[in-house]
């Protein structure tokens, strides 16, 4: 072969692998332009009651929440977030709060928490600041969580507001003189402060009684409190109290009862042996909120769990408030320089909701960070799950 045969050649194999090169190159850029920017993943916590006590306060707005998730995932755009679902049982207990917080925040690295106790919301106040996560309340909304930092928001019924009901009942009855037994709870406590606070406008005489966490025998007090004649009995507690109400009427007390929302967890009723029917408490259905979006809700619900949540409001609330959520979510993409921290964004996006169209009703978001919209009504404790509308 010749010098220029050689060179020529040469030349050739040289071009041609540079050309492959440059191929591959181009091709790694333009694949890398058509995966677009990252993906943002979301991860939600939820801590909630799931055994011990007040189980209907989170067994139904988990299964609720999840569903309200499962939805958004399945119908999300692609530039859209992923969002997942973590969930911690705190029992119903302060104490559990930060323990459980502490472990979504550290295995799933939460960026949102809901969380329905109150005394629990307070606890993990400084915590929550700290690590820049965005909290939700679903249940409650009162004037102590109206003391919580800018990162905390409450979406659900007004606690006095609900519990005042009952006070207002006792007035049109005619009822003189009231007692009240009362958990050792922040809630259960507002709701009993609500109640005396109307009483005494009204010149009612009433008394307060707090219980024994995990107290049944109430036989001795209850012979007490019939002997002092009160014509009105107030169970603002859990499970416990249907032991109350079942020993006060095995002593003849005939009074009426009330109690709170939360007379429909089973063993309630289990636990009172049907002595809870007749009880009137405050309460929310679908026929106080929107009546077709709810009933859809309660159907989807049931497709999913194959049964109905034990007390509906729980679970209604709960998936409006993840809905709100969720939707305000839909917009946040992972953009490094535009956005500030994810708590200010999403803290900005939520306080300028002023219309939402929920199963609960049409709620907005005021300035101190609380709802509204979700307005309770009196019912009647008719048969076992079963409350009957008295009145809006």
């Amino acid at each position: 072969m010749g010098i220029k045969n050689y060179l020529s050649n040469k030349f050739e194999i040289d071009i041609s692998i540079e050309s492959k090169w440059l191929c591959i190159v181009l091709l790694t850029f333009i694949g890398m332009g058509c995966q677009g920017p990252a993906k943002e993943v979301v991860n939600i916590g939820f801590i909630g009651p799931l055994t011990t006590r007040a189980t209907d306060l989170g067994i139904g707005p988990s299964n609720a929440m999840k569903l309200a998730v499962s939805q958004y995932n399945a119908n999300k755009l692609k530039n859209e977030p992923q969002i997942n679902l973590f969930i911690e049982d705190d029992q119903w207990l302060k104490e559990n709060a930060i323990p459980a917080y502490h472990k979504l925040k550290e295995e799933h690295n939460i960026k949102v928490l809901f969380i329905s106790n109150t005394d629990g919301t307070m606890a993990v106040q400084n915590e929550i600041l700290k690590d820049g996560v965005i909290v939700v309340n679903p249940l409650n909304s009162d004037d102590l969580l109206s003391t919580t930092n800018e990162n905390t928001f409450r979406i659900a019924k007004k606690t006095e507001e609900a519990n005042g009901i009952i006070a207002i009942r006792i007035i049109e009855l005619g009822l003189k003189k009231v007692l009240f037994m009362q958990y050792p709870n922040d809630y259960m406590t507002r709701a009993t402060n609500a109640a005396i606070d109307i009483l005494k406008k009204a010149n009612v005489e009433y008394e307060v009684v707090t219980v024994n966490i995990g107290e049944v025998d109430f036989t001795e007090e209850m012979a007490e409190y019939k002997a002092e004649g009160f014509d009105a009995y107030v169970f603002f507690g859990y499970k416990e109290l249907g032991y109350a109400m079942k020993q006060a009427r095995d002593l003849e007390i005939t009074a009426p009862f009330f109690g709170s929302t939360v007379l429909l967890d089973p063993a309630f009723y289990d636990n009172s042996e049907g002595a809870i029917i007749g009880t009137e408490c405050s309460f929310f259905t679908p026929a106080d909120g929107n009546f077709v979006l709810a009933n859809k809700f309660i159907e989807q619900y049931y497709n999913m769990y194959h049964e109905r949540p034990t007390s509906i409001w729980p679970a209604m609330q709960a998936y409006d408030a993840m809905n709100l959520v969720l939707n305000e979510l839909r917009n946040f993409q992972v953009k490094q320089n535009e956005y500030p921290a994810f708590s200010d964004w999403l803290r900005n996006k939520m306080k300028n909701v002023r219309y939402y169209q929920g199963i609960c009703g049409n709620i907005l978001i005021s300035e101190n960070r609380s709802s509204k919209g979700i307005y309770f009504s009196l019912y009647r404790y008719e048969s076992k799950g079963n409350l009957e509308q008295v009145r809006r």
